[in-house]
């Protein structure tokens, strides 16, 4: 009944931010608007998502299907890349780290409940400049003073947190932050590192000995406020601290419990790529369809004809319903407690990683498959492929996530969940990596030997992809995904290494091209039934999709002209030239 129930609160709240996507709050396009109004209409979307979802701490803690449903939410990424930014530090990163207290003093609960209702914004200062994957380092300390409290302190600029969004929006939303500092005990001694709860600013100015410089833009992405934060011996209550003041036995386990909601964060960047995939498909399906060419009979013919337009676009579709079933399945065994957390860990790791490389392939693909109508952030491909660029290294940069998850796999300290069927391509090809790679290693003195650097590292993110490329294709076969999707989401993954393939007498190049052609002969056909199915058109602002759109949006643009005929203009050379002179 308790699921039954869960599952209709998802639907009600689909169905509002489907609503929701429709007024002018989501519907205007922000790509002209001066920066600032844009970064604080990308609070407002957020804010305006979060209230309807209404969160629980119940729901972030144990992550409810609700608090899924809120990440992977087409009124997020595909229409406003920072609102689905703001969201997941919001709900996963700064509530969730403060769910996890269950003995919350009120000022802290206050604080979490401002949090969840969106009345102010909630970060997580984490990793500094000088500190990045290794936050194990960081060096903000936050000393034990006589009097009671703590004094919370950067030590010199390299020190800054980076780049968590903390300056002030003029007025409009004040901000809290989760920051992660060194505890110094009164004697000096380092306690290790521990999360406090701290008050950045009221929405204008700064709190006592807090400094934010405000980042430019990324450059392509959404933009939102991000900036360097500075702390000059600023006190903090004694309510502040998060946990125990004490030193841990195991400094590295607790290091790593109190940063877990950063291994959630991988799921929940999965889930923020999702909407980006479906709908940079079904946009450039779409415009393939609606744009037309001549062929050489003189008749018109859309551009989708072509089997180089259909190869990408069509693979796209495929790839969509496939992660689409992946993520579900993610998302289930990470939340399986029975299962070893570091199995949990790694499937995490795993789903987010395929998720966003197959995204940012097939997105790259695509726009140029819509020429330079695809280069403009108004229609959507090349703004959320922009965004996920930060999706990729946010909760941990992809590429060392995959090294360290290979290294752990080819050591044997654990395993992932086997093949369900070990005699398809798919788990051959998985299977006969893994087993160069650890006919390597064995010849090593270690995997921290110079050997491992030059032979094995540079293979630990191929192994991933292929491990969770397996994984990919058997959780959507599980799901009953049509065999004709499946059939080119396979030929899709064989092409990533065609030279295994080919190396090993599995397939030859001419039988793999060949059986793309009959996937995409298969799909091609059903391409309006595989459309209709994703269902995201509420959530397509870009106007290359249809005439009637794309007249609109013309309307909006800010023209210039003449304010009547001036013929002698058009047919006399410009006086300009006629002088010679420049």
């Amino acid at each position: 009944m308790q699921q039954i129930r869960a599952l209709s609160n998802c639907d009600s709240s689909v169905q509002q931010t489907r609503a929701l996507s429709q007024t002018w709050l989501f519907q205007q396009h922000s790509e002209g608007l001066p920066l600032t109004s844009r970064v604080w209409l990308s609070y407002q979307r957020a804010q305006a998502v979060a209230r309807t979802y209404a969160l629980t701490a119940e729901d972030v803690l144990h992550m409810s299907a609700k608090f899924w449903q809120l990440h992977r939410d087409h009124i997020g990424m595909p229409m406003d890349g920072a609102v689905a930014v703001l969201l997941t530090i919001q709900y996963n990163l700064c509530a969730g780290t403060l769910a996890m207290f269950s003995a919350r003093p009120p000022a802290v609960e206050a604080i979490l409940q401002e949090v969840l209702n969106f009345d102010v914004s909630g970060q997580y200062l984490l990793t500094e400049i000088g500190h990045g994957l290794d936050a194990r380092n960081l060096e903000t300390t936050a000393t034990v003073l006589s009097q009671g409290g703590y004094e919370l302190h950067t030590p010199h600029a390299q020190a800054a947190k980076y780049m968590p969004p903390t300056a002030p929006m003029g007025g409009r939303m004040g901000c809290v932050a989760v920051v992660f500092a060194r505890l110094i005990d009164i004697d000096g001694n380092d306690r290790g590192i521990k999360s406090f709860i701290v008050r950045l600013h009221n929405g204008q100015d700064m709190t006592a000995g807090v400094t934010c410089k405000l980042l430019p833009p990324r450059g392509g992405s959404r933009p939102i406020n991000h900036s360097l934060t500075y702390f000059d011996r600023v006190r903090l209550p004694e309510t502040a601290l998060l946990g125990s003041p004490e030193r841990a036995l195991d400094e590295h386990a607790e290091f790593f419990k109190s940063i877990q909601r950063v291994i959630v964060g991988g799921l929940t960047m999965a889930a923020v790529t999702l909407p980006a995939l479906r709908t940079s498909s079904y946009i450039a399906a779409r415009y393939s369809l609606r744009r037309k060419t001549i062929d050489p009979s003189g008749r018109e013919i859309p551009i989708i004809t072509f089997q180089t337009q259909k190869i990408p676009i069509l693979t796209a579709v495929a790839q969509s319903f496939v992660m689409d079933r992946f993520l579900d399945w993610g998302i289930a065994r990470f939340g399986d407690r029975r299962i070893d957390h570091r199995v949990r860990h790694a499937i995490s790791s795993i789903t987010k990683t395929i998720m966003v490389f197959t995204t940012q392939d097939s997105q790259y693909n695509i726009a140029d498959r819509c020429g330079a109508q695809g280069l403009f952030e108004v229609n959507q491909i090349t703004a959320t492929f922009n965004d996920l660029r930060g999706a990729m290294i946010a909760e941990g940069d992809l590429l060392v996530v995959a090294i360290r998850l290979a290294t752990e796999l080819l050591l044997e300290r654990y395993a992932v969940p086997p093949p369900a069927d070990p005699s398809s391509l798919l788990a051959q090809h998985e299977r006969g990596l893994f087993t160069e790679l650890q006919k390597q290693l064995k010849t090593m003195r270690s995997h921290r030997s110079p050997e491992f650097d030059k032979q094995n590292l540079p293979m630990c993110l191929p192994l991933v992809m292929a491990i969770g490329q397996r994984m990919a294709y058997e959780s959507a076969v599980a799901a009953h995904v049509d065999h004709a999707l499946l059939d080119l989401y396979e030929v899709s993954c064989i092409k990533s290494d065609v030279a295994w393939y080919t190396e090993n007498g599995v397939l030859t190049r001419l039988a793999i091209r060949e059986r793309e052609m009959h996937a995409v002969g298969a799909v091609f056909p059903r391409l309006e039934e595989f459309l209709a199915e994703m269902d995201v058109d509420a959530y397509i602002t870009a106007p290359i999709i249809s005439d009637d759109k794309w007249k609109l949006y013309v309307a909006e643009l800010q023209t210039f002209s003449s304010p009547a005929p001036r013929p002698d203009f058009v047919l006399s050379a410009p006086a300009v030239l006629l002088s010679g002179k420049l």
